[in-house]
């Protein structure tokens, strides 16, 4: 795993946790679906950068 990779997937984990942060804050719902949203894009992305090289 180079250095893209590992940035990349601290960045998925920072992702995950504001996600749940927010869920459990009791954001609006409109914001914690536009943050789960991308937190799927990142973690997709970062799936195929960990698979491609």
């Amino acid at each position: 795993m180079d250095l893209l990779e590992s940035v990349m997937l601290c960045m998925l984990v920072a992702l995950l946790i504001a996600t749940v942060t927010a869920r459990s804050a009791g954001s609006e719902l409109r914001d914690v679906g536009l943050l789960a949203a991308l937190t799927t894009v990142w973690g997709a992305g970062t799936a195929s950068a960990v698979l491609m090289g």
